[in-house]
């Protein structure tokens, strides 16, 4: 998922839509036409296994305890297994397939110990007599017309079948797509626990990265839709300019375990740089190919120097980009190896030297990509597909366009302004018209998220921030009939740069401070301005050289492949937080994407040391804002494992480990547990200290995610109270 800016600047990269139209209502909710059905699940104590230890294979093991559990053990496929080094531990990933066709989000995950027992194990399968067979009504190629319909792609004719493998089709890649769209005719389970025969559809836009996975029924209705997006010698920036200059450092070379061939494989040039674990590229020509231009690179010598004053696209600038996104890629994928995140547990690689899980997907890195700016984003295809990380420019801290008022004479002058990151870009000509202050008619204010009201035909219209996304502000007030968009801050301070991504925008939109607003709505009448660029922009911000934030990217791959679906409200929000834990487990400061957003206190609502919020204020409206409540878990984890003598690697080994023991589409309190179970099976004697963590945050005995509000609880288990 995309980065939302800080005091919620809404509409970030995930939310934007692949073509010209908005996502239907009925799709936004398609989740409540599948089952509710949360994923069962068994834990092993210190002394208690979930079953006798055994000399069988993990899967055999596995199988065992299914059966003997009263389950359909033979409806179960192997899809990966993967035994940590660390405490000897298998831990095991099936699939379900029913009749031939698997069952879409129905899975089982399980770990087995050296001595053969079954200490984890969570399931959400389905009988396989839950329903009639029912027959599609529909074949694969009118499943794929309804989502694309659905997404609104427009296509000149019906994309032709190439291939079908069992019950796969793979269809044409026409332009608009990253990769073949396919159609996997599947079973599913309805809000009503029924089985049903359907299809899953699966496109990847080649513009705006969005990886979709669409279910259709039997007859041809779209059921529900998961967005599956989420951004030798190197002189790089460790952690960004701010906290340090470039810096030449080494790559690994040829035979360490992480990378044992080294970073580099193939032929190099100074914008388009090739590894096993990643390529990265400039693709500031925004068509998701590498840019032409550079210079080969033959000695493994990448020293671009960069020079901050200029902007980002001069040549020496852009080199930097490649070199320090290339950089920075290798160096999480190697220490992500180390806690856990390899070859067979779905790490991203194009040869995986023998070691399991699928091959052919090292991340394509996108720098400076023109596709957007003010945010990134990252597309987590399953194992064996390549992931693709999108970094964009961010505007400069200081306001870059102006708002000139010509009429009243009272009020005439010039007013900062910030563009926002959607939309046609202004001239510094701009944009003359009157202003009108948008009346929704609902009486609560001029937000424009109930639409934009009358009178705006032809007019610039002047809207508060709040309530609703930027985008939809700029939609409704688009759709009715205005030229342009000022939209005035409602709180104090800098100007920000409204994120978020929608091609159906083309109209041009700013912000003013919210004084300056103030000032526009007490002089409507008559009121007469222009919208337009400075004649000189200051230097943009380059987001390649900020590693929270490539981090923070990186983290949405580690947690899609690890624990398995990531989205709605609970997951989403755990997707967004796990990602600044990563990034600040790594970096060590409590602050994120301070360099990229030009403020110290960085990009979130408040820092996470000491942070304010609480399991119940989780309202599953923003996954940044509840992500947030989850990351500062994780930080007031890693302060006491400090306290402690203990330090980040050991927290970031627990942190990865535990996704192995943490179901799909998980609560707050399951990563809890999934993270006690690593502490279990590794008798490290950090049980206490987790759950002193989570505690402290409303995520103790009793608390429960299922629903908002949240139920929080302080409580501490009996055995980690304080002795009186």
């Amino acid at each position: 998922m995309g980065w939302e800016m800080k005091n919620r600047l809404l509409g970030a990269a995930c939310s934007g839509l692949v073509a010209t139209a908005l996502v239907p209502a009925a799709l936004a909710a398609g989740a409540d036409n599948l089952s509710s059905q949360r994923a069962s699940v068994a834990r092993a104590s210190a002394s208690a296994p979930l079953s006798a230890a055994s000399r069988s294979a993990p899967e055999a093991a596995v199988r065992a305890l299914v059966a003997a559990r009263g389950r359909d053990a033979s409806t179960l496929r192997l899809d990966s297994a993967a035994r940590s080094g660390r405490n000897g531990v298998t831990h095991l990933r099936f699939v379900q397939v029913i009749d031939g066709y698997r069952v879409a989000g129905r899975s089982l995950k399980a770990s087995v110990n050296a001595r053969g027992e079954v200490v984890f194990l969570a399931d959400d399968l389905v009988a396989a007599s839950a329903a009639a067979r029912e027959t599609p009504r529909i074949d694969a190629r009118q499943a794929l017309k309804a989502a694309l319909t659905a997404h609104g792609y427009k296509l000149a004719a019906d994309l032709q079948e190439v291939e079908r493998l069992g019950a796969l089709a793979r269809f044409e890649q026409a332009a608009i797509f990253h990769a073949e769209p396919t159609v996997e005719r599947v079973f599913f389970v309805d809000a009503r626990n029924a089985l049903r025969a359907g299809f899953e559809v699966e496109t990847w836009s080649e513009k705006g990265n969005r990886l979709h996975l669409t279910l259709v029924d039997a007859s041809g209705r779209v059921v529900s839709s998961e967005l599956r997006t989420n951004t030798d010698s190197y002189n790089i920036f460790v952690e960004d300019p701010d906290k340090g200059s470039q810096t030449i450092v080494s790559g690994p070379g040829a035979g360490n375990a992480e990378s044992p061939a080294g970073w580099l494989k193939g032929l190099q040039k100074t914008v388009s740089i090739r590894g096993n674990n990643v390529r990265a590229y400039l693709d500031a020509v925004p068509n998701n190919r590498p840019d032409v231009g550079g210079v080969r690179v033959t000695n493994g010598q990448f020293l671009a120097v960069a020079n901050l004053v200029d902007q980002p696209s001069t040549v020496a600038n852009r080199a930097v980009a490649v070199q320090n996104l290339f950089y920075l890629n290798n160096r999480i994928h190697d220490i992500l190896y180390g806690s856990g995140f390899n070859e067979a547990a779905g790490n991203f690689q194009l040869d995986n030297f023998g070691n399991g899980g699928a091959e052919r997907d090292a991340v394509k890195a996108e720098a400076q990509d023109g596709s957007g700016t003010d945010n990134a984003n990252f597309a987590t295809p399953p194992d064996g597909r390549a992931p693709r990380m999108q970094m964009f420019l961010w505007s400069a801290a200081e306001p870059d366009h102006e708002v000139v008022v010509n009429a009243p004479p009272e009020i005439a002058g010039v007013y900062d302004a910030r563009r926002a990151a959607f939309g046609p870009l202004l001239t510094p000509t701009g944009l003359t018209g009157s202003v009108v202050l948008v009346n929704d008619g609902t009486g609560v204010g001029s937000d424009a998220c109930e639409g934009g009201g009358p009178g705006l035909t032809g007019a610039i219209a002047l809207i508060d921030r709040g309530t609703c996304t930027f985008v939809d502000k700029v939609l409704n007030a688009q759709a009715a009939g205005a030229v342009g968009v000022i939209v005035a801050n409602n709180a104090p301070g800098p100007i920000i740069s409204m994120s978020g991504s929608n091609p159906s925008i083309t109209i041009p939109s700013v912000m003013v401070s919210q004084a300056d607003g103030a000032t526009f709505i007490a002089n409507l009448d008559g009121l007469d301005a222009t919208m337009r660029r400075d004649a000189v922009l200051p230097p943009a911000i380059d987001g390649d050289l900020d590693s929270d934030i490539v981090y923070h990217e990186y983290g949405h791959g580690l947690t899609w492949r690890m624990i398995g679906t990531m989205s709605g409200p609970q997951a989403g929000a755990i997707g967004e937080g796990a990602s600044d834990a990563l990034a600040f487990l790594v970096n060590g400061d409590d602050r994120i994407g301070e360099y990229a957003i030009g403020d110290a206190a960085g990009i979130r609502r408040d820092p996470y040391d000491g942070y304010p919020r609480t399991y119940g204020d989780a309202a599953g409206l923003f996954v940044h804002d509840d992500g947030e409540i989850y990351a500062a878990i994780i930080w007031r984890l890693l302060q006491i494992f400090i306290d402690d003598g203990k330090t980040a690697d050991d927290l970031l080994d627990l942190f990865v480990d535990g996704m192995n023991f943490t179901p799909s589409r998980p609560l707050f309190e399951d990563m809890r547990d999934g993270i006690l179970q690593s502490a279990i099976v590794a008798a490290n004697g950090d049980e206490c200290r987790v759950w002193s963590a989570f505690a402290e945050f409303g995520v103790g005995v009793g608390a429960s995610g299922a629903a908002f509000p949240t139920t929080e609880s302080f409580v501490l288990p009996p055995q980690c109270q304080p002795v009186p």
